[in-house]
């Protein structure tokens, strides 16, 4: 796993952090002949992650930033097998083939679900650290006839302080993990 330090990082676009980027590609279950959709891209991290790992990524962000950053980034890796696109995950979705979806973030996100189970995508990994983000999916992943898990993770890095060590968290993260049945 890519340390969260060695990426290009641009103000205001987000980043899965490392260890949530560890837990969520082991959701996916990647096979080297998977091709991905990465729906919410933010600086990368996860496409990076997903290209080393499966045959092909579509990266799709509705920001600008967004995209530039993740293009920067998959340079910086050297990625070559995976393309990003600027644009609502809804509009873009029929566009590409694929086999597995991770989604770090989006809007109109129950439409997006329908479309993924129109297209009978059996593997859909969705993080949110939103609760009625994680509610709402879950609520539409059930309606929809996915088999749903879900796990909420709280990363806590150790600091030095003068009489000992501390824990700080970051947000927790709800991922959930839709299969269909």
């Amino acid at each position: 796993m890519i340390q969260d330090s060695e990426f290009f990082r641009m103000e205001g676009v987000p980043i899965t952090k490392e260890e949530i980027r560890a837990v969520s590609i082991g959701k996916l279950n990647l096979d080297p002949e998977d091709i991905v959709l990465d729906i919410g891209c933010g600086s990368g991290g996860m496409s990076v992650e997903i290209a080393k790992r499966s045959k092909f990524v579509y990266s799709i962000d509705n920001s600008e930033d967004a995209k530039n950053t993740t293009s920067i980034n998959l340079k910086k890796f050297k990625i070559e097998n995976c393309e990003v696109f600027h644009g609502d995950a809804k509009d873009l979705i029929s566009k590409f083939d694929f086999n597995k979806v991770f989604i770090g973030g989006t809007q109109n996100i129950e439409q997006t679900l329908e479309i993924l189970k129109e297209k009978k995508i059996e593997k859909v990994v969705a993080n949110t650290i939103v609760l009625e983000n994680s509610v709402k999916i879950i609520t539409k992943f059930e309606e929809l006839g996915y088999n749903v898990d879900f796990v909420n993770l709280s990363v806590s890095y150790g600091k030095k302080i003068s009489s000992g060590h501390i824990m700080l968290s970051k947000n927790p993260i709800t991922i959930i993990t839709a299969t269909l049945k």
